[in-house]
């Protein structure tokens, strides 16, 4: 089936996105990289797919998403490579633009292609699966890279983490033929305006909502490795601290199906959000390594629903022949947060320490769990719902 073949692509290829991101900040820390610095090598990663998302789900929704995928594969092989064959922190830098860019043009085609060759009563289900695939990844990529580092060191990390990715690609190109062709029949003559989707309130909430986990995931995947590094644990402990939050993740969007047809996804949201602020805020009063390890669960247990949620919502909300652009307008809004959230807090990091990073975070959790919440009579049509259904 496409969907199986697409899954185990895109669970490869996340092995190699997910471990980039604690491979990069803990080179950049072993180069001297402050946390200013390793803030601005993250908003590197996201000031191009920021600019280009949108126009990059357009081209889905016009174009063969094939196309997509062999060039963001590609693409993000050379920029693990250039660590490897440059060791420092300008290759880091221009890793992190030519990366940031090219895993965008997988991430959009994947996730289109996952809604445009699922039926409506199987979307859910497969974006869920989607999600596992990214949770798998989660868990085996730092854990992979904390392991390699300590055994071959930063730069020969980057090339294993790059013969994964190009492996990857091998797949696609052999299995081609599995994926169908989904070029769509749309008028190119009229013209298309992003305030069209934002008119949408169901997909302005979807984005909100993203915005506010990305934020999380964000200050999680850089300011974790940082805090621990500066506890004097290993990378292998790190990596291992780091993958409980992936194990977190895979198990609680296997509950996303039962839970959002009781309760519905706003409230799913909500919740998620809160409890991810209450681990935010016990971070820095853990020093153990087992104790942070609980806390990245927690994290994982409440942020790692939150984007296959977001997932669900832009693409429902969205014209169907505009699904690409709805995803891509929903990766504008995570790639904005790659830009903006790390400087901005490894200023403050860099002023006032680590501590107030993660607070501040919790409060921002906190107010997006306020303004995510669902009305009473959305939880009331979600109970009705799975009534029917049972």
């Amino acid at each position: 089936m496409p969907i199986v073949l697409l899954l185990v692509l895109c669970s490869i290829s996340f092995v190699s996105t997910k471990g980039y991101r604690i491979l990069a900040t803990l080179f950049a820390v072993e180069l001297g990289a402050g946390p200013l610095q390793t803030g601005m090598l993250f908003a590197i990663w996201g000031v191009f797919p920021f600019v280009l998302s949108i126009y990059a789900g357009r081209l889905a929704d016009r174009f063969d998403n094939r196309v997509l995928m062999y060039c963001g594969l590609a693409g993000f092989t050379v920029s693990l490579l250039l660590p490897f064959a440059f060791p420092g922190l300008t290759a880091l830098y221009l890793s992190a633009a030519l990366g940031g860019c090219t895993t965008m043009l997988f991430v959009v085609a994947t996730q289109n292609l996952v809604g445009v060759l699922s039926s409506a009563e199987s979307r859910t289900r497969n974006f869920s699966y989607y999600s596992l695939a990214e949770s798998s990844a989660a868990i085996v990529g730092p854990v992979l890279v904390g392991l390699c580092i300590d055994a071959f060191r930063h730069p020969l990390t980057f090339a294993v983490l790059a013969a994964i990715n190009c492996a990857c690609l091998m797949l696609l190109f052999a299995r081609r033929n599995r994926i169908p062709n989904t070029i769509r029949n749309v008028d190119r003559k009229v013209n298309r305006s992003a305030k069209d989707l934002l008119a949408l309130s169901d997909l302005r909430n979807a984005l909100l909502a993203n915005g506010t986990v990305m934020a999380g995931l964000d200050l999680f995947n850089l300011y974790m490795p940082v805090y621990t590094h500066s506890l004097g644990f290993s990378a292998t402990s790190i990596g291992l601290i780091m993958g409980a939050f992936g194990i977190a993740a895979f198990v609680t969007r296997l509950a996303i199906p039962p839970v959002t047809a009781r309760w519905g996804e706003h409230a799913m949201m909500a919740g998620a959000l809160v409890v991810s602020a209450l681990a935010f805020i016990a971070v820095p009063f853990a020093k153990q390594p087992l104790v942070l390890g609980l806390a990245s669960f927690v994290l994982g247990l409440g942020l790692g629903c939150g984007q296959p949620l977001s997932m669900i919502l832009a693409f429902n909300a969205a014209p169907p022949d505009r699904s690409a652009e709805a995803i891509a307008m929903r990766l504008t809004v995570s790639y904005g947060a790659h830009v903006v959230i790390p400087p901005v807090f490894g200023a403050v990091g860099a002023a006032l320490g680590l501590a107030p990073i993660f607070w501040t975070c919790a409060i921002l959790l906190g107010g997006g769990s306020a303004l995510t919440r669902p009305k009473k009579k959305s939880i009331d049509a979600a109970k009705e719902k799975s009534k029917v259904a049972n």
